[in-house]
């Protein structure tokens, strides 16, 4: 019984790590560029891509209630809290951008997702 756990745990293990590979951070000479950085601080460390694109749009949506919570014995009596069901929903339109990478023959290609301004992604393409 504990062979065919192992052997399930190992086959799961390795489906896993078949699939696309993704980090969360490059180096770029001597510095780091991680997941949540600015296209700015890309540039400045890893220089300009070998090609960039826009690759679309996403819309975040983004609901928040207009309540806020207080302490519930408030030291200031004339805080109050907001009638319950009053909600806000804000929409916003964010471009995606795609910037590649080659370091070099023998590397991998790396591609920088980027959500507006922010790098959310670093996915490794085909080896150079």
């Amino acid at each position: 019984m504990r062979g065919r756990l192992d052997r399930w745990v190992l086959a799961c293990a390795l489906a896993l790590g078949a699939t696309g590979a993704v980090a969360d951070s490059i180096r770029c000479g001597g510095y780091l560029v991680n997941t949540g950085d600015s296209q700015s601080r890309v540039l400045q460390i890893c220089g300009e891509p070998q090609r960039a694109w826009q690759d679309g749009f996403i819309e975040q949506v983004v609901r928040q209630d207009g309540s806020y919570i207080v302490n519930p014995a408030p030291l200031n009596p004339d805080v109050r809290l907001r009638p319950p069901g009053y909600e806000t929903e804000y929409r916003r339109v964010i471009p995606v951008y795609r910037w590649d990478y080659s370091f070099g023959p023998g590397t991998f290609l790396k591609t920088l997702i980027f959500h507006g301004d922010v790098l959310v992604n670093i996915n490794d393409g085909p080896r150079q």
